[in-house]
C-alpha cells in the first residue's frame, strides 16, 4: 500500500472525488445496461464521467455461458449517470470472469443483450401493472 493510498483512506469521499484512488489503475465499469468497459481509469469529473484508456468493452450472456468483446477507441468517455458500478481490477486474476465461458461474435451478442433487456423490461412493467391493480403502491405493502 503507498503513502497515497493511505492518505486518500483517512477521509471519507461522498461525492465523485471517492474515485480519484482509480486514477491510472485498471477499471471495470459496469453500466446501466448491463454492458462492461474494462481499462484504464484516465480522469473523472464532478458528475461522475469517466474517460476510459484502452478499453474492452464485454458483454456477458451468463445464461447461455457465453461473452464477447470489442475494443474501443483510444478514448472512451462514459457519461456519470450511466456507471451503475465501478472498481479496480486485478490485473492478474482479470481474466477469471471468461474462463469456462465460449466466446462468441460482438454483434450477435449485442442483439441478444438487447433482446433480453427488452424482455427483462416487459417483465417489468408486467409486474408493476400487477401491482398497481392489487392496490400496492410505491413501498406501501400490506402486512
Amino acid at each position: 500500500m503507498s503513502q497515497e493510498d493511505i492518505y486518500l483512506q483517512s477521509y471519507p469521499f461522498t461525492t465523485a472525488a471517492a474515485i480519484i484512488g482509480f486514477v491510472d489503475r485498471k477499471v471495470s465499469a459496469i453500466l446501466l445496461d448491463g454492458r462492461v468497459i474494462i481499462g484504464v481509469l484516465r480522469t473523472f469529473d464532478q458528475f461522475g464521467n469517466l474517460v476510459i484508456h484502452d478499453g474492452v468493452e464485454r458483454i456477458y450472456l451468463t445464461d447461455k455461458k457465453q461473452y464477447a468483446e470489442s475494443q474501443i477507441q483510444q478514448i472512451y468517455v462514459i457519461r456519470g449517470e450511466n456507471v451503475l458500478m465501478m472498481g479496480d481490477l486485478d490485473i492478474d486474476t482479470e481474466d477469471n470472469a471468461i474462463i469456462g465461458m465460449e466466446r462468441i461474435d460482438y454483434i450477435d451478442a449485442y442483439k441478444q443483450h438487447k433482446e433480453a433487456i427488452k424482455e427483462s423490461k416487459l417483465k417489468g412493467s408486467e409486474a408493476s401493472k400487477l401491482v398497481t391493480k392489487k392496490g400496492i403502491y410505491g413501498n406501501a405493502y400490506p402486512g
